[in-house]
């Protein structure tokens, strides 16, 4: 599938961890960590917004960059696996 987002969305694959599980063997709910930061692989990104003065403001990540964003995040659920997000919502980009 191809995605073409539009002016400062990206498309975001969901790097999931696994289930965490205590040391005593207790499955703990992703519910646990409530401020954790969620890691995902941009594989789509929009060409930029417009200032008011119309100069184009480009993106600050790009296609295969990893970043980190807020589990609470303005996102859009697109499927299991992939979510799209302004680009205002990437925390870090993880360099490697």
């Amino acid at each position: 599938m191809k995605f073409k987002p539009v002016n400062d969305k990206i498309v975001v694959k969901k790097i999931t961890k696994g289930e965490e599980v205590t040391e005593g063997g207790i499955l703990l709910p992703d519910t646990v960590d409530q401020g954790k930061l969620m890691e995902g692989e941009v594989v789509a990104v929009g060409e930029g917004m417009f200032s008011a003065n119309a100069v184009r403001i480009p993106l600050i990540c790009d296609i295969g960059d990893t970043i980190l964003y807020n589990k609470h995040a303005q996102v859009h659920e697109y499927d299991d696996d992939h979510i799209i997000m302004s680009v205002n919502e990437v925390l870090t980009i993880i360099e490697k």
